[in-house]
Protein backbone atom coordinates (compact mmCIF):
# COMPACT_ATOMS: atom_id res chain seq x y z
CA UNK A 1 0.00 0.00 0.00
CA UNK A 2 1.52 3.45 -0.84
CA UNK A 3 1.81 5.69 2.10
CA UNK A 4 1.70 9.91 1.81
CA UNK A 5 2.78 12.10 4.73
CA UNK A 6 1.99 15.04 4.54
CA UNK A 7 4.79 17.24 5.89
CA UNK A 8 6.03 21.19 5.34
CA UNK A 9 9.57 21.07 4.45
CA UNK A 10 10.44 23.33 7.77
CA UNK A 11 9.56 20.37 10.11
CA UNK A 12 13.16 18.56 9.71
CA UNK A 13 12.76 17.20 12.88
CA UNK A 14 9.50 15.44 12.44
CA UNK A 15 10.48 14.96 8.70
CA UNK A 16 13.11 12.70 10.49
CA UNK A 17 11.16 11.25 13.01
CA UNK A 18 8.94 9.86 9.69
CA UNK A 19 12.36 8.22 8.24
CA UNK A 20 13.15 6.75 11.14
CA UNK A 21 9.50 5.07 12.11
CA UNK A 22 9.32 4.19 8.50
CA UNK A 23 12.38 2.48 8.51
CA UNK A 24 11.85 0.92 12.18
CA UNK A 25 8.61 -0.66 10.80
CA UNK A 26 9.50 -1.50 7.10
CA UNK A 27 7.33 0.84 5.05
CA UNK A 28 8.07 2.90 1.68
CA UNK A 29 6.74 6.47 2.55
CA UNK A 30 6.11 9.62 0.21
CA UNK A 31 6.38 13.19 1.32
CA UNK A 32 3.40 15.36 0.06
CA UNK A 33 5.05 19.11 0.86
CA UNK A 34 2.09 20.77 2.93
CA UNK A 35 0.72 24.10 2.68
CA UNK A 36 1.76 26.72 5.04
CA UNK A 37 -1.06 28.94 5.82
CA UNK A 38 0.93 31.50 7.24
CA UNK A 39 1.95 31.94 3.29
CA UNK A 40 -0.96 32.44 1.80
CA UNK A 41 -2.37 35.94 1.58
CA UNK A 42 -5.18 38.09 3.42
CA UNK A 43 -7.50 37.59 0.70
CA UNK A 44 -6.91 34.28 -0.08
CA UNK A 45 -8.05 33.48 3.84
CA UNK A 46 -10.55 35.81 3.94
CA UNK A 47 -12.11 33.78 0.84
CA UNK A 48 -11.46 31.04 2.80
CA UNK A 49 -13.47 32.19 5.67
CA UNK A 50 -16.10 33.36 3.35
CA UNK A 51 -17.29 29.63 2.95
CA UNK A 52 -17.30 28.84 6.81
CA UNK A 53 -19.61 28.91 9.50
CA UNK A 54 -16.71 29.74 12.49
CA UNK A 55 -13.64 31.82 13.00
CA UNK A 56 -10.87 30.26 11.15
CA UNK A 57 -6.66 30.63 10.93
CA UNK A 58 -4.40 30.03 8.27
CA UNK A 59 -2.97 26.97 9.43
CA UNK A 60 -6.82 25.60 8.91
CA UNK A 61 -6.58 26.79 5.39
CA UNK A 62 -3.24 25.00 4.81
CA UNK A 63 -4.49 21.90 6.22
CA UNK A 64 -7.18 22.05 4.38
CA UNK A 65 -5.08 22.69 1.14
CA UNK A 66 -2.78 20.11 2.41
CA UNK A 67 -5.08 17.19 2.55
CA UNK A 68 -6.46 18.37 -1.47
CA UNK A 69 -2.47 17.26 -2.15
CA UNK A 70 -2.47 14.33 -1.17
CA UNK A 71 -6.23 13.36 -2.43
CA UNK A 72 -4.88 14.60 -5.71
CA UNK A 73 -2.16 11.86 -5.54
CA UNK A 74 -4.16 9.57 -4.46
CA UNK A 75 -6.88 9.90 -7.20
CA UNK A 76 -4.51 9.09 -9.66
CA UNK A 77 -3.61 5.34 -8.53
CA UNK A 78 -4.92 2.57 -8.99
CA UNK A 79 -5.56 0.75 -4.94
CA UNK A 80 -5.77 2.27 -1.72
CA UNK A 81 -3.56 4.46 0.26
CA UNK A 82 -2.52 5.32 3.83
CA UNK A 83 -2.75 8.93 4.46
CA UNK A 84 -0.72 10.11 7.47
CA UNK A 85 0.32 13.52 9.30
CA UNK A 86 3.32 13.82 9.95
CA UNK A 87 2.85 14.24 13.63
CA UNK A 88 1.71 10.63 13.93
CA UNK A 89 3.27 7.89 16.16
CA UNK A 90 2.26 4.24 14.39
CA UNK A 91 1.68 0.71 16.47
CA UNK A 92 4.07 -2.01 15.28
CA UNK A 93 0.78 -3.67 14.28
CA UNK A 94 0.82 -1.25 11.57
CA UNK A 95 2.01 -3.84 8.18
CA UNK A 96 -0.78 -6.55 9.52
CA UNK A 97 -3.62 -4.05 9.55
CA UNK A 98 -2.52 -2.79 6.18
CA UNK A 99 -2.75 -6.39 4.45
CA UNK A 100 -6.29 -6.82 6.98
CA UNK A 101 -7.48 -3.54 4.86
CA UNK A 102 -6.07 -4.62 1.72
CA UNK A 103 -7.60 -7.79 1.88
CA UNK A 104 -11.19 -6.54 2.73
CA UNK A 105 -14.16 -7.14 0.45
CA UNK A 106 -15.48 -3.32 0.62
CA UNK A 107 -16.98 -0.69 -1.84
CA UNK A 108 -15.58 2.68 -3.38
CA UNK A 109 -16.63 4.98 -0.81
CA UNK A 110 -15.04 3.08 2.43
CA UNK A 111 -12.44 4.85 4.23
CA UNK A 112 -10.54 3.59 7.19
CA UNK A 113 -9.86 5.70 10.42
CA UNK A 114 -6.63 4.10 12.12
CA UNK A 115 -6.15 6.90 14.60
CA UNK A 116 -7.05 7.47 18.36
CA UNK A 117 -8.82 10.97 18.89
CA UNK A 118 -9.52 11.87 21.98
CA UNK A 119 -13.59 12.02 22.94
CA UNK A 120 -17.04 10.02 22.53
CA UNK A 121 -17.40 8.51 19.59
CA UNK A 122 -20.54 6.47 18.25
CA UNK A 123 -19.26 3.54 16.62
CA UNK A 124 -21.49 0.12 15.34
CA UNK A 125 -22.47 -2.68 17.96
CA UNK A 126 -21.65 -5.00 15.65
CA UNK A 127 -17.87 -5.50 13.93
CA UNK A 128 -17.70 -5.08 10.26
CA UNK A 129 -14.35 -6.96 10.25
CA UNK A 130 -12.89 -9.11 13.48
CA UNK A 131 -10.43 -11.44 14.01
CA UNK A 132 -11.04 -14.88 16.05
CA UNK A 133 -9.19 -14.00 18.95
CA UNK A 134 -10.88 -10.27 18.83
CA UNK A 135 -7.85 -8.55 18.92
CA UNK A 136 -8.19 -6.09 16.01
CA UNK A 137 -11.89 -4.60 15.01
CA UNK A 138 -13.06 -2.84 12.74
CA UNK A 139 -16.77 -1.44 13.10
CA UNK A 140 -18.75 1.62 11.10
CA UNK A 141 -18.47 5.38 12.19
CA UNK A 142 -21.69 7.38 12.81
CA UNK A 143 -20.01 10.09 14.33
CA UNK A 144 -16.56 11.17 14.38
CA UNK A 145 -15.64 14.91 13.78
CA UNK A 146 -12.27 14.55 15.10
CA UNK A 147 -9.02 14.20 13.55
CA UNK A 148 -7.39 13.33 10.10
CA UNK A 149 -3.75 12.28 11.06
CA UNK A 150 -4.00 8.55 9.69
CA UNK A 151 -6.87 7.37 7.43
CA UNK A 152 -7.12 4.95 4.42
CA UNK A 153 -8.62 5.47 1.27
CA UNK A 154 -9.46 4.59 -2.33
CA UNK A 155 -9.04 6.72 -5.30
CA UNK A 156 -12.53 6.80 -6.24
CA UNK A 157 -13.08 8.34 -2.88
CA UNK A 158 -10.25 10.52 -2.99
CA UNK A 159 -11.65 11.98 -6.37
CA UNK A 160 -15.60 12.72 -4.90
CA UNK A 161 -13.59 14.29 -2.07
CA UNK A 162 -12.21 16.65 -4.80
CA UNK A 163 -15.28 17.09 -6.57
CA UNK A 164 -17.17 17.91 -3.64
CA UNK A 165 -14.37 20.24 -1.12
CA UNK A 166 -13.49 22.66 -4.19
CA UNK A 167 -13.67 25.65 -1.33
CA UNK A 168 -12.82 25.91 1.85
CA UNK A 169 -14.01 23.20 4.64
CA UNK A 170 -12.98 22.20 8.40
CA UNK A 171 -11.38 19.42 6.64
CA UNK A 172 -11.55 17.11 9.13
CA UNK A 173 -15.42 17.99 10.51
CA UNK A 174 -16.12 17.49 6.55
CA UNK A 175 -14.34 14.96 5.68
CA UNK A 176 -15.82 12.72 8.39
CA UNK A 177 -19.53 13.63 7.78
CA UNK A 178 -20.17 12.60 4.02
CA UNK A 179 -23.42 10.60 3.54
CA UNK A 180 -22.32 8.70 0.37
CA UNK A 181 -19.62 7.11 2.58
CA UNK A 182 -19.08 4.57 4.58
CA UNK A 183 -16.38 4.86 7.69
CA UNK A 184 -14.93 2.36 9.18
CA UNK A 185 -12.62 2.53 12.31
CA UNK A 186 -9.95 0.34 13.18
CA UNK A 187 -9.08 -1.09 16.84
CA UNK A 188 -7.18 -0.78 18.63
CA UNK A 189 -6.45 2.80 16.98
CA UNK A 190 -2.55 1.91 15.57
CA UNK A 191 -2.17 5.98 15.18
CA UNK A 192 -1.92 8.73 17.67
CA UNK A 193 -0.79 12.48 17.04
CA UNK A 194 2.45 13.04 19.70
CA UNK A 195 0.34 15.32 21.11
CA UNK A 196 -1.89 13.21 22.48
CA UNK A 197 0.67 11.73 23.72
CA UNK A 198 2.29 14.78 25.71
CA UNK A 199 4.65 14.70 23.80
CA UNK A 200 6.91 16.49 20.33
CA UNK A 201 9.68 16.21 18.30
CA UNK A 202 12.23 18.98 20.02
CA UNK A 203 13.59 21.48 17.67
CA UNK A 204 9.79 21.54 15.78
CA UNK A 205 7.79 23.16 18.77
CA UNK A 206 8.96 26.47 17.96
CA UNK A 207 8.69 26.26 13.99
CA UNK A 208 5.02 24.53 14.65
CA UNK A 209 3.88 28.18 16.40
CA UNK A 210 5.61 30.29 13.92
CA UNK A 211 1.98 30.69 12.04
CA UNK A 212 -0.14 33.76 12.21
CA UNK A 213 -2.34 34.04 14.89
CA UNK A 214 -4.93 36.43 13.07
CA UNK A 215 -8.31 34.51 12.93
CA UNK A 216 -10.85 35.46 9.77
CA UNK A 217 -14.36 35.33 9.76
CA UNK A 218 -17.03 35.00 7.21
CA UNK A 219 -18.44 38.71 6.42
CA UNK A 220 -22.01 37.42 5.96
CA UNK A 221 -23.79 36.77 9.36
CA UNK A 222 -26.88 35.12 6.75
CA UNK A 223 -24.33 32.99 5.08
CA UNK A 224 -23.02 32.01 8.49
CA UNK A 225 -26.22 31.02 10.08
CA UNK A 226 -27.33 29.01 6.40
CA UNK A 227 -24.24 27.17 6.16
CA UNK A 228 -24.36 26.00 9.71
CA UNK A 229 -28.16 24.81 8.68
CA UNK A 230 -26.97 23.13 6.11
CA UNK A 231 -24.31 20.91 7.77
CA UNK A 232 -26.80 20.03 10.60
CA UNK A 233 -29.20 19.13 8.23
CA UNK A 234 -26.96 16.88 6.61
CA UNK A 235 -25.49 15.33 9.62
CA UNK A 236 -28.78 14.54 10.93
CA UNK A 237 -29.73 11.08 9.13
CA UNK A 238 -26.16 9.67 10.03
CA UNK A 239 -26.35 10.85 13.94
CA UNK A 240 -29.96 9.66 14.26
CA UNK A 241 -28.98 6.13 13.22
CA UNK A 242 -26.03 5.90 15.30
CA UNK A 243 -27.83 6.52 18.15
CA UNK A 244 -30.61 3.64 17.04
CA UNK A 245 -27.43 1.43 16.30
CA UNK A 246 -24.11 2.69 17.63
CA UNK A 247 -22.50 2.47 20.97
CA UNK A 248 -21.52 6.01 22.04
CA UNK A 249 -17.54 5.15 24.18
CA UNK A 250 -14.01 6.66 23.67
CA UNK A 251 -11.75 4.69 21.41
CA UNK A 252 -9.49 1.51 22.35
CA UNK A 253 -5.88 2.13 21.89
CA UNK A 254 -2.51 0.78 23.20
CA UNK A 255 -1.53 4.44 24.69
CA UNK A 256 1.68 2.54 26.39
CA UNK A 257 3.38 0.92 23.50
CA UNK A 258 2.44 3.92 21.55
CA UNK A 259 4.37 6.29 23.91
CA UNK A 260 7.07 3.37 23.94
CA UNK A 261 7.55 3.66 20.22
CA UNK A 262 7.95 7.26 20.36
CA UNK A 263 10.42 7.23 23.09
CA UNK A 264 12.70 4.20 21.26
CA UNK A 265 12.78 6.74 18.13
CA UNK A 266 13.92 9.76 19.92
CA UNK A 267 16.33 7.58 21.69
CA UNK A 268 17.59 6.40 18.45
CA UNK A 269 18.17 9.86 17.25
CA UNK A 270 20.00 10.70 20.14
CA UNK A 271 22.46 7.45 20.01
CA UNK A 272 23.03 8.17 16.47
CA UNK A 273 23.99 12.12 17.07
Amino acid sequence: MKIFIISMKSYKERREFQIRQAKQLNLNITFIDAINGADLSTKELQNAANHWTRPIFSKDVGCFLSHRKAWEEVSKRNNKCLILEDDVVISKEINKIIDVVEGLKDSWNTVYDLEYAPGYHLLSKQSFYSEDNNLLNIREIYKNKTGLAAYILGPQLALKMLEEFKNYVMVDAAFWSRSWAQYMQVEPAPAIQMMHLGKETRQDENSIKNVRDENFVNKSWLSRKFKRLQISFYELPSFIKGLIKGNKRKLIFDKDELASNFDFLIDKKNQIN
